[in-house]
């Protein structure tokens, strides 16, 4: 079953919510966001400077989750590492042991829109824009625009020509 349970509140007066959840001072949490930390040692949330992290996001983590400075996560995002045990043999379902499948790490500058969720073993590079209500499955380097579910490459940012340009364009 999942461990610590952690529930954010609009303003935060601790930074430091546990030894294994740290907040940067600059970072402003919006209400009603669950952290949720498995019982192991090594679970932990790491949250840089000047991040925003919308209404109602969920982090769940049994190993590390980590936001890079100046990030932006909009309301509903999800980012969880965690599975829940789905043997038919081992009962019910929320009564199995989760488990732990890869760390999220987010680069600095990286945008997640409403509603995206981020699956276990991720990276996101900086400036990372992943559009609205997107179900990311599989890492992206730095400076990629992605949307879908599953999220596809769309663009990715010229640093020659200083401006996003499209797949298709990028290829010719």
């Amino acid at each position: 079953m999942f461990g610590k349970l952690i529930n954010l509140y609009y303003k935060l007066k601790y930074r430091r919510l546990d030894k294994r959840v740290v907040i940067c001072k600059t970072a402003f949490i919006h209400h009603a966001g669950t952290f949720i930390l498995d019982d192991n040692k090594d679970a932990t949330i790491q949250i840089h400077d000047n991040v925003y992290v919308g209404r109602f996001c969920n982090i769940h983590t049994g190993s590390k989750v980590s936001i890079g400075a100046n990030s932006v996560l909009s309301d509903y995002v999800y980012l969880s590492t965690l599975s829940h045990g789905l043997d038919p043999l081992k009962g019910p379902i929320m009564q199995q042991s989760s488990f732990d499948k890869g760390s999220i790490i987010l680069g600095e500058n990286v945008f997640l829109g409403f509603g995206v969720k981020v699956m276990p073993n991720i990276k996101l590079g900086d400036w990372c824009i992943v559009g609205a209500g997107s179900v990311v499955t599989k890492s992206f380097p730095e400076y990629s625009m992605i949307a879908g579910n599953p999220a596809k490459l769309i663009k990715k940012y010229d640093l020659n020509l200083n401006k996003w340009i499209g797949i298709n364009e990028f290829n010719r």
